[in-house]
């Protein structure tokens, strides 16, 4: 399957938008099923503070938004792989992140006691977490652009 390169580029920079308000939605609000559940989408005091490898993710993630965003809105369709030079760390990163999160490992030496990467924060169906997430969010944009830029 080919897609075009302006498709990818859509489909890039909507995946990184959305993991980018994630991240901040987290970090102000805290967890949104919570919040849901107490009938109040945007409490002022429940945001969770990221840990390093957050803010590690976070600066792989969001000039992905600013390439593929001012990429589209100039018509530069070959920066795709500007976008894969920050996508490929980010899955590498988040698998390690998730690996501390979810099996018995020491922790990292990035990792602080009063913010370790290893919390929980988030724990959808046993397996969802917030590096998951990113993970995810890394996966597809990394897959949709290794897709555009096969050759016929």
């Amino acid at each position: 399957m080919l897609i075009t390169k302006k498709i990818a580029l859509k489909i890039i920079f909507a995946q990184s938008i959305i993991a980018m308000f994630g991240s901040l939605y987290y970090s102000n609000f805290g967890d949104p099923m919570t919040n849901l559940s107490h009938g109040n989408f945007f409490p002022a005091d429940n945001g969770f503070d990221p840990c390093n490898l957050c803010w590690w993710a976070r600066i792989l993630m969001y000039p992905i938004v600013a390439i593929s965003g001012l990429s589209l809105l100039w018509n530069e369709l070959k920066n795709i792989k500007y976008v894969l030079a920050f996508s490929i760390p980010g899955i590498l990163l988040e698998i390690h992140h998730y690996i501390l999160q979810k099996f018995a490992v020491s922790t990292s030496q990035v990792c602080t006691f009063d913010k370790p990467c290893s919390a929980m924060t988030v724990d959808y169906l046993g397996f969802i977490t917030i590096p998951f997430l990113c993970l995810m969010a890394f996966l597809i944009i990394t897959i949709v652009g290794f897709i555009s830029l096969r050759k016929k």
